[in-house]
């Protein structure tokens, strides 16, 4: 028996579009559905652009709601991804509210307002059921979302907020089989081209020799995940939630009103990650190289460097070592993902180790050594 085709995507519209996962989901939208037209709306829009004639850029504030109401009504878009999002640790908390949980509000008025639209899938995070101070083990999706006072980080509060918010909005906030519908994609640490963030910052520290040092005994598994895998988790719940769309909400394994953890299905050991990125720039580290820096002395660094550099900015610079990223890279993160596989038929197609290569190849080729 031949399956039933795909519903289509669009019109689509898609919020930060032009960041590392939305340069991404977009790739993936057209190879999938080329004749697709896609309205991209970022604060940026020179970075990380498709030279397609039906992908349309508009240099649009999300925390504006006149911004939003007018690509909205210019779009009309069937299908939302919505991964607007402030850099993790450079904006202001100010940027978190504005950005992440006012930007959510104009965007579900907007969407209601417009009628064209059926599904909206929200790009969250692991973070919102972490404090960061915890080890992570094996987590699933009915772990509780934290609040403060457990929840310290800023942006994991806003995160949580746009949750509720977006989980409010599903079916019109009740059981209207022709309402928006709504998920949530909590992705572990993704990586990959274009990844000048995390990844990025890995590079640079390979290139200057600097993978050698490891925070900790080393021995913390932690989930990542290749960003092409992630887009296709994006494409597999829009099309999940537009095969729902005016049909009564099952009882057993629904997607709308749910959230699913997204993962590579294979921890690895966080500083043997960073060692892995290091051997593809051709900067490998042997292990009896390697410098174990405890982790007490790795968060008193990181506490005198936060102190030194608010000092001399008078708190407007973030330094590049923090007490949070010291723990960040400390502790047990991993994920259960048996949800996103069973109810969205989730699978990465691209393992840890080629997508590592695919990764630094990329930043080798595109950011000379400069990255």
């Amino acid at each position: 028996m031949s399956k039933s085709p795909k519903s289509k995507l669009g019109p689509v519209l898609i919020t930060g579009g032009n960041g590392f996962t939305s340069y991404h989901i977009i790739a993936k939208i057209l190879a999938e559905e080329p004749d697709c037209v896609i309205h991209s709306l970022d604060v940026n829009i020179d970075r990380n652009r498709h030279a397609n004639s039906n992908v349309h850029y508009h240099l649009t504030d999300i925390s504006s709601a006149e911004d939003v109401n007018r690509i909205m009504e210019l779009a009309k878009p069937v299908t939302i991804f919505h991964t607007a999002s402030p850099e993790f640790s450079d904006a202001p908390v100010s940027a978190y509210r504005s950005i992440i949980v006012d930007g959510v509000q104009h965007l579900l008025k907007a969407a209601a307002k417009v009628g064209s639209v059926r599904a909206l899938i929200n790009t969250s995070t692991s973070g919102v059921i972490n404090d960061n101070h915890t080890d992570l083990i094996d987590a699933t999706e009915d772990m509780p979302i934290l609040r403060p006072p457990q929840q310290q980080r800023a942006y994991c509060i806003a995160k949580a907020d746009a949750e509720d918010a977006i989980q409010a909005a599903n079916r019109n906030g009740g059981t209207d089989d022709h309402g928006i519908l709504t998920c949530h994609i909590r992705p572990c640490l993704a990586f990959g081209e274009h990844d000048v963030g995390a990844l990025g910052k890995m590079v640079a520290v390979a290139r200057q020799g600097r993978s050698r040092f490891q925070m900790g005994n080393g021995q913390n598994p932690y989930d990542f995940v290749y960003i092409g895998n992630l887009a296709d988790a994006h494409l597999l719940a829009a099309h999940a939630l537009l095969e729902a769309w005016g049909k009564p909400r099952p009882a057993t394994d629904p997607v709308d009103g749910e959230c699913f953890n997204i993962t590579n299905d294979d921890p690895w050991l966080f500083w043997d990650f960073q060692r892995a990125v290091a051997a593809q720039t051709g900067n490998p580290v042997r292990t009896e190289d390697i410098v174990v820096i405890p982790k007490w002395v790795g968060l008193a660094m990181g506490f005198l460097s936060e102190w030194i550099v608010w000092a001399i900015s008078g708190g407007s610079r973030v330094p590049n070592m923090t007490r949070e990223g010291i723990r960040f890279s400390t502790l047990i993160r991993t994920l259960n993902i048996n949800k996103a596989k069973r109810v969205l038929g989730y699978r990465p197609t691209v393992g840890m180790q080629e997508g590592i290569e695919r990764s630094v190849r990329w930043f080798m080729e595109h950011t000379g050594d400069e990255a």
